[in-house]
């Protein structure tokens, strides 16, 4: 078997990992392997490892997780969204639903207005707009397939801060 044969299967599977971890928290290697193999993907735990390694996958703290429970993602909803988006999500934000391709985002009470201007600044390319009211933004996605990710990036934004 030549590379040009194992690099698709290997995009692919890498691609499947990144769809897993923005649409829930993933624990362990294990524990992605046993979603992989459950969507056809015949994988060992070297595999993952290697993955893990090469999408530069790092573990954060698991929001309200005991017993030192950690989570996967993905390297750009880390240090690199330290910006003013982060910090206003990480004081305001409530909560963080989604359907379809469309996210509400619950704050303190008139807060809605001030995120929807920090969402619209920070220009996100999977992000069509924002509607912000006292206490709620609606951020619209450009795809269904993208709200789960952009959801996990305001999820792991609001995480890093605990009261």
């Amino acid at each position: 078997m030549d590379t040009d044969t194992l690099t698709l299967p290997k995009t692919k599977r890498q691609r499947a990992i990144l769809s897993l971890i923005a649409s829930r928290p993933i624990r362990s290697q294990d524990e992605l392997a046993g979603l992989l193999e459950a969507q056809g993907y015949e994988v060992t735990q070297a595999t993952v490892s290697r993955d893990i390694k090469e999408l530069g996958l790092i573990k954060v703290p698991l929001k309200g997780g005991v017993g030192g429970a950690f989570k996967y993602i993905e390297p750009s909803v880390g240090p690199a969204f330290r910006s003013r988006l982060h910090r206003v999500v990480s004081d305001l934000v409530v909560s963080a639903r989604s359907a379809n391709n469309q996210i509400v985002l619950r704050t303190h009470p008139g807060s809605g207005m001030m995120l929807a201007a920090a969402i619209d600044g920070a220009d996100w390319p999977e992000v069509i707009g924002t509607i912000g009211g006292d206490d709620t933004v609606l951020v619209i996605v450009e795809s269904t397939e993208k709200t789960p990710v952009i959801k996990q990036r305001f999820e792991d934004m609001r995480g890093d801060h605990e009261a």
